[in-house]
């Protein structure tokens, strides 16, 4: 099963996460941009779910450090600072607008994660993409 690493300091975006996504990943969640980076080398994530306003090391701050270490993972930025009328353009990254609608986040997965049939090792695409995920209460 490929490795979901999602980094936001809100808890209840990363319960919205796991719950969407644990059935195709294993899911694993850090606090911060520095949480995560300590996360990296024991996880060893396929894919990336990052927001960009945290503490400590937001995921502008983040991102500059996988790119200094030379760390090429897809990474989806998640983040309500931007529209997807204008989204961020940073290669390598795939942008999602941050909603409790998670058909754009599953959009951008698809796109992130290497093509092909089936599992393997590393970076396989998930067994099923759900069309509509929605979070409501």
């Amino acid at each position: 099963m490929p490795r979901m690493l999602v980094v936001d300091d809100d808890p209840a975006w990363r319960a919205l996460y796991r719950m969407g996504f644990e059935s195709d990943f294993e899911v694993f969640e850090a606090v911060d941009g520095l949480d995560a980076l300590a996360t990296l080398e024991r996880v060893k994530p396929d894919v990336i779910v990052l927001d960009l306003r945290m503490p400590h090391l937001d995921g502008i701050g983040f991102l500059r450090q996988l790119d200094r270490r030379g760390i090429k993972v897809p990474v989806v930025v998640c983040s309500g600072t931007f529209t997807m009328e204008s989204p961020p353009t940073i290669p390598g990254v795939f942008p999602a607008q941050k909603s409790p609608d998670m058909q754009g986040i599953w959009s951008a997965l698809e796109a992130a994660l290497p093509q092909g049939g089936g599992e393997s090792e590393a970076g396989a695409r998930p067994r099923r993409m759900v069309e509509a995920t929605v979070w409501r209460d």
